[in-house]
């Protein structure tokens, strides 16, 4: 009460100080006046609630809210999450945040280049979070209970783009100049049963994708579906239209409407080319004498995905002094391929997994007897070796008959976009040529 009495004195003090000056007689005695005046301070004051909260004195003991600081960086080589935590956690509370978090995620498979947050509230940990992939990020908060984890899906906004280009040396040469070269790898493997990118593209061909981009606060976050593409190979014209099955998966069909998937990919290695092809007579460039190569070679940096050329059961996944790392795949109808001369298997690779065609089974490398890093393709049919270049594969399931009209106008509606983009790419041309005809 005391406290409340002494603030209205101040302000009515204040008013008389303003109201007769600082000269005035009122502050060396007391008046009648005086004493009136603050009888009628006292009265007003006694008329204030306790209970009013700018004359809650428990108001100035609450605490004010904690400052929330977020660290961002980006996992370099050698970096594990207890040495992105150490300066916040202790090396038990990193283990129990480990054991948290990985019946969703194994947080020791940190890949360099990814991006991380960690949040503090007043300079203490409140939680991590680490960009899986483009789509989706692990969480682990802390609070009374523990820690508590779960991936999350990022959402985005979807912009339908086209993107075309000529083809110079390679479609990973032409797709860097305008576009993320995941795009490209997305590209190969949708016309990797058509198409062998390392032996058909040639300068001149041209190719054209219709696709979604992905943005998540304005910021690219790679593609969504491919809708549509073609590829103009030697004069020939490949096509692919994404076609929504009844079940809410998708299949792609060319414009005749046959899927385009087919039992084999040409090519398990994208952007690679043929260094030693398939031959019952070959010169051994190490062991100098002439041997069968029952295989097609394919070279490529080292550390470049190898993909399962169809879908099957691994049968082995071992190392010997020829063939190095190897992987072998049994497929249906006879088949198995192998893939030797691996650097590295992909994770989790054992005999009896099944791998679905296209999955990653390991990486291009040197081991065993080779010269250069490269993969040894080999396919046999019941046994016997066959040249995996020179096979017809047959292909996926057709298009169901009721819903080619369906099909139909979803070609219609998809053709002029890849179409239109390639006028414009010619009269670009045209203009340019013009130029510099012009200038010469």
């Amino acid at each position: 009460m005391k406290y409340i009495l002494a603030s209205c004195a101040v302000l009515l003090g204040s008013f008389l100080f303003f109201q007769y000056g600082s000269t005035s007689d009122i502050f060396l005695s007391h008046t009648p006046e005086t004493l009136e005046n603050e009888s009628l301070t006292e009265a007003i004051c006694s008329e204030i609630s306790m209970e009013d909260p700018e004359f809650n004195t428990a108001s100035f003991n609450e605490k004010p809210e904690p400052i929330e600081e977020i660290h961002t960086g980006t996992v370099k080589a050698g970096d594990t999450v207890s040495r992105i935590l150490s300066p916040w956690l202790s090396p038990s509370l990193i283990h129990e945040l480990g054991k948290s978090s990985s019946p969703v995620f194994d947080l020791r498979r940190l890949r360099t280049g990814r991006d991380y947050k960690v949040i503090t509230l007043d300079g203490e940990f409140a939680g991590f979070e680490y960009s899986i992939n483009r789509s989706q990020f692990l969480s682990v908060e802390l609070d009374k209970e523990g820690f508590h984890a779960e991936v999350n899906t990022l959402s985005f906004d979807l912009e339908t783009a086209t993107i075309n280009g000529i083809i110079e040396t390679s479609l990973s040469e032409a797709m860097q100049t305008a576009e993320d070269i995941t795009l490209a790898v997305r590209l190969n493997n949708l016309f990797g049963w058509e198409i062998d990118f390392a032996r058909d593209l040639r300068k001149g061909d041209s190719f054209s994708v219709l696709v979604e981009r992905r943005y998540h606060n304005d910021t690219f976050q790679g593609y969504g579906n491919i809708l549509a593409a073609e590829i103009i190979n030697r004069g020939h014209r490949y096509d692919a239209f994404r076609f929504e099955n009844e079940d809410g998966s998708a299949d792609f069909y060319n414009s005749q409407g046959q899927n385009i998937q087919r039992f084999f990919l040409k090519n398990p290695v994208p952007f690679s080319r043929i260094t030693s092809g398939f031959t019952h007579r070959r010169w051994h460039p190490i062991l100098k004498d002439y041997r069968p190569h029952y295989g097609v070679d394919y070279a490529a940096p080292t550390g470049t995905p190898i993909y399962a050329a169809g879908s099957g059961t691994i049968l082995q996944v071992g190392q010997n002094a020829g063939a190095g790392r190897y992987v072998r795949i049994r497929h249906g109808n006879g088949y198995e391929t192998a893939y030797l001369h691996m650097s590295r298997f992909e994770r989790g690779m054992r005999p009896g997994r099944k791998v679905n065609q296209g999955d990653v089974i390991g990486y291009v490398g040197q081991s065993g007897l080779a010269t250069g890093p490269h993969v040894c393709f080999r396919m046999t049919k019941d046994g016997v070796p066959v040249d995996p270049t020179k096979i017809d594969s047959p292909r996926a399931g057709e298009l169901p008959e009721e819903r080619r009209k369906e099909f139909a106008a979803l070609v219609a509606s998809l053709q002029p976009q890849l179409g239109i983009q390639y006028a414009e790419l010619e009269k670009t041309e045209k203009k340019n040529s013009k130029a510099e005809k012009k200038s010469m």
